[in-house]
Parts: C-alpha cells; sequence; structure tokens
C-alpha cells in the first residue's frame, strides 16, 4: 500500500544562490512541489474520517511557509536543508525545486529535486539531482536545402548526475559559484556558431562540453527541435554520455561555417 500527500506548486520569491545576472542575495520566482509518503497509511484516518489520523497538509503547508519565507539561501543545498529539517512523519519524501528565472537564454530554467529515503528504521538517505531545462539556441542544423539557408530554433534539455548526496555539514552560507551560469553561456556561444547535419552529432558535442570541459561525470542531453515536421509539436533526440567516451580524443565539435 503505498499513500502520498502532496503540495503541488508552492510559489515564492526567495533570495537563492545567484540570479540570472550572477548576483547573489536577490530575489527569484521558485516554485516547490513536496511529495511525502507518511510513515503510515491512510486507513485509519478513511475508517473514522478523521484528519488527525493522517498526515494534516495544512499544517505542513504552514510549517513550510513560516520556516522558508524571509529566509536568505546561498545555495540551493542550503534550501533543501531547511525543508528537511521541518518536514517529518514520513518515509519518503521527495521535493521539486524549480528555479524557472535562474539562468539567461533557459526558457524553463533549473529543476532540482531532493529524494529522502527513511523507509529503513534508524536511517537517513538523502541526494539530490539537477536539469537545466529547455536552453534556446538558434543554428543551422538538418540534412535538407531548405535548412541550410536559415538558421532554427533548437531547444536543449541537460539532466546532470542524480543521486547527489545532501552534505549536512555544507556552509549553508556561501553563495553558489557561477559555473553553472558560464556553462551554459559557453554551450550556447558553441551550439549557435555550429552548422550540423544531425542532431545526434550535435547532441554528442553537447555532452562532450559538459563532462570534458566541465567535469560532470555524466549528462543526459536532450535536442527539442520544433520545426522539423511542420504538422507535430517537435522532433526529440535524447543521449546520454560519460566522460570516459570522450578520451580516445574524440572530438566531435565541428564549428562549421553555416
Amino acid at each position: 500500500m503505498m499513500d502520498t500527500v502532496i503540495l503541488r506548486d508552492l510559489r515564492y520569491d526567495l533570495a537563492v544562490g545567484l540570479d540570472a545576472w550572477q548576483r547573489p542575495r536577490k530575489p527569484q520566482p521558485v516554485r516547490l512541489t513536496i511529495t511525502i509518503q507518511p510513515s503510515s497509511n491512510f486507513e485509519a484516518a478513511a475508517l473514522h474520517d478523521d484528519v488527525s489520523m493522517t498526515l494534516d497538509y495544512g499544517k505542513l503547508f504552514k510549517k513550510v511557509h513560516t520556516t522558508i519565507k524571509d529566509k536568505q539561501y546561498g545555495n540551493v543545498q542550503a534550501l533543501m536543508l531547511d525543508l528537511a529539517s521541518v518536514i517529518d512523519g514520513y518515509k519518503l519524501l521527495t521535493v521539486d525545486i524549480v528555479l524557472p528565472k535562474a539562468l539567461l537564454r533557459v526558457n524553463d530554467g533549473l529543476a532540482y529535486r531532493l529524494r529522502i529515503d527513511r523507509s529503513v528504521p534508524d536511517t537517513f538517505h538523502a541526494t539530490w539531482s539537477l536539469a537545466v531545462q529547455k536552453i534556446a539556441c538558434v543554428c543551422i542544423v538538418g540534412v535538407n536545402a531548405h535548412e541550410r539557408q536559415h538558421k532554427q530554433t533548437l531547444f536543449l534539455d541537460l539532466a546532470l548526475p542524480t543521486n547527489q548526496p545532501l552534505d549536512p555539514n555544507i556552509d549553508v552560507t556561501a553563495v553558489s559559484d557561477g559555473g553553472l551560469h558560464d556553462m551554459v553561456a559557453k554551450l550556447v556561444e558553441r551550439v549557435e556558431g555550429s552548422s550540423y547535419l544531425t542532431l545526434e552529432a550535435l547532441a554528442t558535442a553537447v555532452a562532450q562540453l559538459v563532462t570534458v570541459e566541465y567535469g560532470q561525470p555524466i549528462v543526459t542531453v536532450s535536442v527539442e527541435k520544433p520545426n522539423a515536421i511542420a504538422t507535430i509539436g517537435a522532433s526529440v533526440i535524447q543521449i546520454t554520455r560519460a566522460r570516459p567516451f570522450f578520451e580516445e580524443n574524440k572530438d566531435f565539435w565541428k564549428i562549421k561555417q553555416a
């Protein structure tokens, strides 16, 4: 039996890390969705129709709201730790944290996911992951003659390594560095200076930049081409590549003249 309580789309303006202009301590939109599998199921509450026998989502919201509404966070992990400290009575907790305007040229922003597993008694296993959603690029791409004449818009998603441990001893006042901003800016510059025939080659080149040049051990790259076929929403390819894939001096960046 798997019973779940969800608080969906809590919206705040919070100072979390750097804003899109790489300024610290500047409020930006933050959206939260909290998903909880309680320590006990809903059977007793259902039998007696009694809210005191279940996880009261009204009280949960008030605790979360009171804790975070007026605070500043040097980094997203500090916000994660604050949320984890005020939510209890669960065996599995997932918190989705979306910063929709955290990066320039990224339409849907940064999506963090915190997952805490306490299903085994006396254990606390907390991990997090990050996705960069809809990086907008304009470039020449495609095999058809008309595609070689005009630039078109692509959207790239990056899913960075999952299950990164959440360190309870992290310096919560330390401001996030601008590495993510730098990586996305360089990626956009490279893509917009390229002229590939296939999305597969372009996606592989993007994976090379993220892993080899920016030190990520693995990345999943999705490339969306909305104008590929007029009668469908988009054509999309997705690849996952780890850094060792590129260790044989393969260079997939072929910057071409459009």
